[in-house]
């Protein structure tokens, strides 16, 4: 280390099995209200201000020569919360970035095979095990061999988001990454 570095104290456990994560926010302040927003209230102005700052950070952050070529899977809602809200906020936040960054988007890769309650309710006790066999790869064969980028609103613990790699990787994804608006 060199004379005057610090060491990164940030416990990286909620990136396992994820090569990169960039979020432009924390979830404290402008960026959490944004995500409520748009995700509670369907605020599309609040959402593109999510997608753009989203494809910012992942140009700043994730984009390498290896990434280039990356397809963007959001992170899916079971059906009855979509019917609830009206949209898949996360499938939405992939499309506008998507647009913005030249990158195809495989919004149905992943599915969520059962319902779960939401991660920041207070019945969960375990946010690992609340998603813990929620969702399966239905397409296997559009990331075999690709790098792919999740798309999700928020990363807290990184419960989720380490599920959905391991099943990407597992599928044949050669590396995943992550983008989220916000991080706790």
């Amino acid at each position: 280390m060199a004379p005057g570095a610090e060491t990164c104290l940030d416990d990286h456990r909620a990136l396992q099995n994820l090569r990169f994560h960039a979020a432009p926010w924390r979830f404290a302040g402008t960026g959490g209200a944004l995500v409520r927003t748009f995700k509670l209230d369907g605020d599309a102005a609040a959402g593109r201000l999510l997608a753009r700052a989203m494809a910012l950070a992942l140009r700043r952050h994730g984009l390498g020569p290896k990434w280039r070529r990356a397809i963007l899977v959001p992170v899916p809602l079971h059906a009855a919360r979509r019917r609830e809200r009206g949209f898949d906020q996360a499938a939405w936040l992939a499309a506008a970035i998507g647009q913005r960054l030249a990158l195809p988007v495989e919004p149905t890769v992943l599915v969520r095979v059962r319902a779960t309650l939401p991660q920041g309710d207070p019945r969960v006790l375990s946010r690992a095990g609340n998603v813990d066999g929620a969702f399966a790869v239905a397409q296997p064969n559009r990331i075999a061999g690709r790098r792919v980028i999740l798309v999700d609103d928020v990363l807290t613990s990184g419960a989720t988001l380490r599920q959905c790699a391991a099943l990407l990787r597992a599928a044949g994804a050669t590396g995943v990454g992550a983008v989220t608006a916000c991080r706790s």
